[in-house]
């Protein structure tokens, strides 16, 4: 991890390379899914009604990604779990990108109910960037991860309802 120069007492721009991996692990489905022959396939094909959601969708997306990579705690490790919080939220948001995971077989194999679409392959992913956000104390991730949830939630349920 580098700190390149502080913002505040204990938050700095830097960048954290693992977020790179965690991001990657999030946006493998994506890279697959070309490769995976599919009857349908409503996520890809799905039309945007409202370019309000669409933008704060997307805005609050990109800003998780930012934020993971280039917000870094002054005090954070490349990697840590010595405290029971950091095991509860990495443990947390393993959960939530394997629940993804998931979702994403049964997607993949025509299992593609609202249902299914909105808990694990929407739902999923902002918790996922909240539990990161929670484990490495990068709190400005976690709130972002919570406006994600409900922008995202929102504007795929308001497509495809």
């Amino acid at each position: 991890m580098v700190k390149w120069f502080a913002l505040s007492r204990n938050q700095y721009l830097g960048f954290f390379a693992l977020g790179l991996v965690l991001f990657a692990l999030q946006e493998l489905p994506y890279i697959v899914m070309p490769l995976i022959h599919m009857e349908s396939n409503p996520v890809m094909e799905m039309q945007d009604k409202s370019t309000i959601l669409n933008i704060t969708e997307k805005a609050l997306g990109i800003s998780c990604i930012i934020v993971m990579l280039f917000l870094v705690r002054g005090d954070a490790k490349w990697f840590s779990l010595s405290t029971p919080q950091e095991k509860v939220f990495f443990c947390a948001a393993i959960v939530a990108i394997v629940g993804y995971f998931i979702g994403w077989v049964f997607y993949f194999t025509g299992f593609q109910s609202l249902p299914l679409i909105l808990l694990s392959l929407v739902a999923l992913p902002p918790i996922y960037y909240t539990f990161i956000g929670l484990w490495r104390g990068n709190y400005v991730l976690s709130v972002l991860g919570v406006f994600f949830l409900t922008a995202h939630f929102s504007n795929v349920w308001n497509n495809l309802k």
